[in-house]
């Protein structure tokens, strides 16, 4: 009877002893922060819907993410003027170290975006806002993007008569009339008016798919498709395949992505014939925020030139 005993003694030690070093293990692992960041940077889009913010919020997060010092909390105003300027002001409250902001390019945000900036650095990225009140903008040249097309499909594609189809983006876009103008600029006196055909797709892949579709209907076929991003340039490849015309109508597309059917992928593919690169807005913002968070003075103003990129590779870079 004592040798049982003895032995429920030894195991009811043991017992304690293992619940007490897991209660130790448990207890300490509470205590570690996983709030162990040092700054905390505010984004805010003006609608995530558009490949380029898209494509924005993939590469910063990627960053951001090899960055232990570094937070980010993303807000997507989805194409709602009021609802950024409410996010920008949320944003603010949240005691953010520097606010990235995309405009949607109107004036709508000059005021808030001023009030922030007595606080903080701000960072703006694509198109100004109708204010000098931000650190740093970052944007393409979008008259030489809309020059590179036109000089490229002149030198390379053009011939009389040839049909050319042109999609904007949203109507009214600072981005999209800087295009229009340098493309304008570049074939007009050389390709008549009525050869060229122009749609607004918004940015959005179906958006085209569906113009294009209807410029099918009304005419034989197109010869030449210009689009104001890579994407809408698919969805009027798309258009193509299902009117059985796809590798008879040359297509040029703007951003130069990499990803499944970005631009990069669509050149290797075949499916474009060109694109035209323009900067990568989320690797930039991480960078310029990156040297404000450590004291490092930036430029006020980056304009990043754009790159032809041919099947093949870089065509020419100026």
């Amino acid at each position: 009877m004592k040798k049982i005993w003895k032995v429920w003694t030894v195991i009811l030690v043991v017992a304690a002893t293992v619940l007490l070093t897991i209660s130790t293990q448990y207890s300490k692992k509470e205590e570690i922060s996983t709030d162990s960041y040092q700054y905390l940077i505010g984004v805010s889009l003006p609608n995530v819907i558009e490949p380029w913010l898209n494509n924005f919020v993939d590469v910063f997060t990627e960053k951001v993410s090899q960055d232990k010092k570094i937070n980010v909390i993303f807000r997507d105003a989805a194409g709602n003027p009021e609802k950024q300027i409410q996010d920008i002001e949320t944003l603010m409250e949240y005691g953010i170290d520097i606010l990235i902001v995309s405009p949607d390019g109107s004036d709508s945000l000059s005021s808030v975006l001023s009030e922030a900036f007595q606080k903080i650095p701000v960072i703006l990225t694509g198109v100004g806002a109708g204010t000098e009140d931000y650190t740093c903008l970052i944007k393409s040249d979008d008259q030489k993007i809309g020059r590179l097309a036109g000089e490229y499909i002149l030198n390379n594609l053009y011939e009389k008569n040839k049909k050319i189809v042109v999609f904007q983006g949203v109507e009214e876009s600072p981005v999209s009339k800087q295009r229009l103008k340098g493309f304008q600029d570049s074939v007009q006196g050389t390709i008549p008016e009525e050869d060229i055909t122009y749609y607004c797709g918004d940015w959005l892949r179906d958006r085209a798919e569906l113009r294009m579709k209807d410029y099918l209907i009304s005419h034989d076929s197109a010869d030449i498709v210009f689009a104001f991003n890579d994407d809408m340039a698919y969805g009027a490849y798309q258009a193509c395949q299902q009117y059985r015309i796809e590798g008879k109508v040359h297509l040029i597309g703007v951003d130069g992505f990499e990803g499944e059917s970005a631009g990069l992928s669509l050149l290797d593919k075949g499916v474009l014939d060109a694109t035209i690169q323009t900067p990568d807005f989320g690797g930039l913002s991480y960078e310029i925020a990156r040297k404000l968070l450590e004291g490092n003075k930036v430029e006020k103003n980056i304009i990043i030139q754009p790159e032809l990129i041919l099947q093949g590779g870089a065509e020419r870079k100026e």
